[in-house]
């Protein structure tokens, strides 16, 4: 656990170590230790929250020492909204807590409207009486008394999602409210705009260069500083500027005209719109060149460099460089860049290494869809074929997928076994069941089907897992994950494992596409045609 501080509107950051023992030392090892949100009253007054149990953590002297506050229930709070010295949070047990003493107590609001099921993800208040949250299921609520009662609004048209547990409503994660009229919400579905005080919504999808626009502060009539995408018209109405939902990277205002964003483990500095600084947050550029042995480029924010086993980054064009990591092989020969923050890199004796970080750390892999990425985006290697080749070319041969989502309350995995045989194929597998007096798990086949349909199933199976992933904008906390098994008599590759992970808010609305979501529906649907009499 590392508290960095600024004294310079986040220009540069140091690490604060006495700060960051004094947090360490209040947490405990009963898996309620990640203190996730950080919020300030004063310079001298903070909370700390997160999955703590049934506890936030507060101090009263700028973070030499921190105490806890305890709460009605255990619960994993999801967000913190303060107006003065009264602040609510809010989490995974449904619950809406206040406080009216900047977070030196307490109290469990009896009027919430969510529970569970339907759990509060986000607020955001105009004033100390009037706010709105929404719901996990797509609800949308106002309060006009600092939260005791709330009153249902309409909610905008998100599209439904089935996952192992049946179909699901869609989901809304994040809400700014602008003005009166004015808010914003985010969820599956998009995002969305109203500006008749949630009576009808608007889709409002992103602009062409939107995720590289600069971040400017801009203020609503009641004085407070929102954070927006773009920069911003000195009397622009306020409907028309776009407010930087949470799950675009922890965002904060400092000062009158500067936001600082962290995504990952880069920070970046805005002030008057205009990017000033970008990097990891500890680390100053060297302002000099670097002999470097080559170069990849993913984006104009986004260089990875290298010299030796040392791998550097830039995030304005190459005028600056940052150490990130050393690979683990000596010289490197090529990078590729996956989604989100994954690269692959070849190193001087031929095997591939991967971080999951843009460059931090390194491990080789020997995923075969690694080997399939940097072969194609690359073309430096032939394009291997399909790893469980070998399933449609021997027999008798097999191929199991196990398949399900990792997260809060998640069910059990299901799986779909395909056996070949020479004149056939025979599929079965198990799902989980959530219907009362019945097992966890439901055990389907085996039931025959021909040769022919057996092998379109294992290519179908293969095209999903190797079918381009894109970035999906999603703050979605569970993951579909699916692992794929198979074993032959003979062949280049007569055994081995695979595995896939990919957020589940994907498809949901977003233009995108997930490995994990692709195989998962496909063996999802071949076991219900299975189940089928």
């Amino acid at each position: 656990m590392k508290v960095l501080r600024s004294a310079d509107a986040g220009r540069s950051w140091r690490v604060d170590a006495q700060v960051s023992k004094a947090l360490a030392d209040v947490l405990d090892t009963r898996g309620w230790n990640d203190p996730s949100i950080l919020v300030w009253f004063s310079p001298q007054i903070g909370l700390a929250a997160g999955s703590l149990g049934s506890r936030v953590l507060r101090t009263a002297d700028g973070g030499m020492s921190w105490r806890s506050i305890p709460l009605a229930e255990d619960l994993f709070v999801y967000d913190v909204e303060r107006l003065g010295s009264r602040a609510w949070l809010c989490g995974s047990s449904g619950h809406i807590f206040r406080s009216d003493d900047a977070g030196a107590s307490w109290r469990r609001l009896k009027g919430s409207p969510f529970d569970g099921d339907d759990r509060c993800m986000d607020m955001s208040f105009l004033n100390p009486e009037k706010g709105w949250a929404v719901g996990m299921n797509g609800s949308v609520w106002a309060t006009e008394d600092g939260g005791e009662n709330w009153q249902r609004l309409s909610s905008p048209e998100l599209s439904p999602f089935t996952d192992l547990g049946g179909e699901h409503p869609g989901e809304l994660r994040h809400v700014v409210r602008l003005a009166p009229q004015v808010a914003w919400v985010q969820g599956s579905g998009g995002r969305f705009l109203t500006e008749d005080g949630g009576r009808s919504w608007t889709a409002k999808p992103k602009a062409a260069g939107e995720d590289s626009a600069a971040l400017s502060v801009a203020r609503t009539e009641d004085g407070r500083r929102v954070v927006s995408v773009g920069p911003l018209e000195e009397k622009a109405p306020e409907g028309l500027w776009i407010p930087l939902m949470a799950n675009d990277g922890d965002v904060v205002s400092v000062g009158e005209d500067t936001a600082v964003v962290l995504r990952e483990s880069e920070l970046f500095t805005y002030a008057l719109g205009q990017l000033v600084r970008a990097g990891p947050p500890v680390r100053k550029g060297a302002g000099a060149l670097t002999p470097l042995e080559g170069i990849a480029r993913k984006n104009p924010r986004a260089w990875l460099g290298w010299a030796g086993t040392q791998v550097v980054s830039s995030h304005d064009e190459g005028q600056t460089w940052f150490r990130v990591g050393r690979v683990p092989e000596q010289t490197l020969r090529a990078f590729v860049f996956l989604k989100g923050n994954a690269v692959l890199a070849e190193s001087g004796q031929g095997s591939l290494l991967r971080s999951n970080d843009f460059g931090r750390s390194w491990a080789p892999t020997a995923e075969p869809v690694d080997g399939y990425d940097f072969a194609v985006l690359s073309g430096r290697r032939p394009v291997p074929a399909s790893p469980f080749a070998c399933v449609l070319t021997t027999s008798p041969a097999s191929l199991t997928v196990h398949f399900g989502i990792l997260g809060c309350f998640s069910p059990p995995m299901g799986m779909l076994s395909v056996s070949m045989s020479p004149d056939g194929a025979e599929f079965s597998g198990t799902l989980p069941s959530r219907r009362p007096g019945v097992p966890e798990t439901l055990t389907f086949g085996p039931r025959g089907y021909s040769r022919e349909e057996g092998e379109r199933l294992i290519r179908a199976l293969w095209e999903d897992a190797i079918f381009q992933e894109t970035q999906i904008d999603c703050g979605s906390t569970a993951a579909h994950t699916v692992i794929i098994e198979w074993s032959c008599p003979s062949g280049p590759i007569q055994e081995g494992k695979m595995s896939l992970l990919s957020s589940v808010c994907s498809p949901f609305g977003h233009e995108g596409y997930a490995r994990a979501r692709g195989v998962h529906d496909t063996a999802l649907e071949a076991l219900k045609a299975t189940a089928s009499p």
